[in-house]
């Protein structure tokens, strides 16, 4: 039922594959990303596939965790707690149907902790994170295309988009 990408077509560079990758699901869902914000989920990720530590943490733990830490390693451990929120309910829904947690649950705590990041942030970084924070769904929704899951404009659980038949994990 979800709209499909298109056959895949190679580029020279990881940079200009994700980007292509990103650019064909912005178009395929039709929501268009600023150049910031769609930068930043073209860099996330390039980190991802180089070495994705995504299974090993708990993000309510790790969000709690910084807490307790200097300023510059908080405003680390918040951003990775959002990252890893957003690929959860983006690209891996199945991880979080297996740890019994609800879509809504990782992009309530990806919302909360890169809305945090950008109150520790006193710059243009900060306005980064607040357009990552509000414009959560909307990547989620970009990541699900990207999947091919992307169901269109349907909110299930308070605007969080899921499927109950979503195999990649």
């Amino acid at each position: 039922m979800g709209v499909f990408m298109k056959r895949l077509i190679l580029h020279p560079t990881d940079i200009s594959q994700w980007h292509a990758l990103v650019n064909e699901a912005q178009a395929s869902t039709r929501l268009i990303l600023n150049e910031t914000t769609e930068s930043y989920l073209v860099f996330l990720l390039m980190r991802f596939a180089q070495g994705p530590k995504l299974i090993e943490s708990v993000v309510a733990l790790d969000f709690l965790e910084s807490m307790r830490k200097p300023r510059l390693l908080q405003v680390e451990l918040l951003r990775d707690v959002g990252d890893k929120s957003l690929l959860f309910c983006g690209l891996f829904p199945g991880i979080a149907e297996k740890r019994h947690f609800s879509l809504s649950y990782f992009s309530d705590m990806g919302q909360a902790a890169y809305l945090t990041v950008g109150e520790l942030h006193d710059n243009q970084t900060a306005d980064l994170y607040f357009q990552l924070s509000a414009q959560f769904v909307t990547l989620q929704q970009i990541l699900q295309a990207m999947r091919g899951e992307y169901l269109q404009f349907s909110q299930v659980n308070g605007g969080i988009l899921s499927s109950t038949d979503l195999t990649l994990q």
